[in-house]
């Protein structure tokens, strides 16, 4: 599979890219966006088109690089200058140093005199220390640097940082583009394919390694069957974990809108949903025991 960086596909998201080059082009260039949208529809691949467009100097509204182009082959190598990414890694957390590195270097004037970009993937993950080093940087931005932040939790981001930037919404992707995802990664759409609320990376995810075998076990549990042994194997796993979260999570918001005008089914599915969410996210940020949480996670969406 691609990663963000060296992905040149971009599908859907017509109006997010118009909306950021007719701004680019205009004389309001916000110094600092926030790329958010659910997991996997593309936020982190949009970033990377939009900051080779930036740093081409090119003014025709076209980002596609070939594979042969020298600054698409930089990008690709993590060798070009003035682009800066954070967060690739997946790390729990963003730390302070990371941020602080990047702000000595910001103080520093471009070689070449052009655009510097900071891409900051899944930012979300800025521990408290890095937030508000970095709020420091937002607060009194270089000349000609951007900042993405790349997040499907802006919610989790400062209220401070929030207020600094010009936000950009990404909608799940729809089939034809889902399917394109998938063609230009030569796979093909499984039967659950669905499940995933147009998210080819959450898509892509789920069927590789025991994706499908995890999504054929998850269905039983939900009819009944004993969910301890499921629990021990993937509760401790992060991988298969996430695999688990993301599957719940996408199943129960499919249960919703396929009953979305049953005014007795929605309300207490919607409770379900919320709380789910929060045992989940309560387990990330508070690093807390997965097995306890998927146990609970499970326990609730059987009642």
């Amino acid at each position: 599979m691609l990663s963000p960086r060296e992905n040149q596909n971009l599908f859907g998201h017509t109006q997010a890219k118009e909306h950021f080059l007719n701004t680019f082009h205009s004389s309001r260039f916000p110094h600092a966006w926030v790329f958010a949208g659910d997991f996997g529809v593309g936020k982190a691949t949009f970033a990377f088109h939009m900051a080779r467009y930036i740093l081409s100097k090119r003014d025709n509204k076209d980002t596609h690089f070939s594979d042969d182009d020298p600054l698409y082959r930089r990008v690709a190598a993590q060798s070009q200058e003035d682009l800066w990414v954070v967060g690739e890694e997946k790390s729990p957390e963003i730390g302070v140093e990371i941020i602080r590195n990047l702000n000595t270097i910001l103080t520093q004037t471009s070689r070449g005199g052009g655009w510097r970009i900071i891409i900051i993937d899944g930012a979300e993950r800025l521990n408290n220390n890095a937030a508000n080093a970095l709020l420091k940087r937002l607060e009194e931005p270089p000349p000609k640097t951007v900042f993405f932040l790349v997040t499907h939790l802006p919610g989790h981001l400062l209220p401070t940082i929030r207020s600094r930037c010009q936000f950009l919404f990404f909608s799940p992707l729809g089939d034809e583009d889902v399917k394109q995802v998938m063609a230009s990664q030569n796979l093909s759409l499984p039967s659950f394919s669905s499940l995933m609320q147009g998210s080819p990376g959450r898509l892509i995810r789920v069927i590789k390694g025991e994706g499908a075998h995890i999504f054929s076990d998850l269905q039983n549990i939900l009819k009944g069957e004993n969910a301890t042994p499921f629990i021990h194997t993937h509760g401790g796993n992060e991988t298969s974990y996430d695999l688990v979260e993301d599957m719940l999570r996408t199943f129960l918001y499919t249960r919703i809108m396929s009953t979305i005008e049953d005014q007795e089914l929605v309300p207490p599915m919607l409770t379900t949903y919320e709380t789910i969410t929060q045992l989940f996210e309560q387990c990330r940020f508070a690093q807390l025991d997965k097995k306890a949480t998927l146990s609970c996670v499970l326990a609730e969406m059987r009642k």
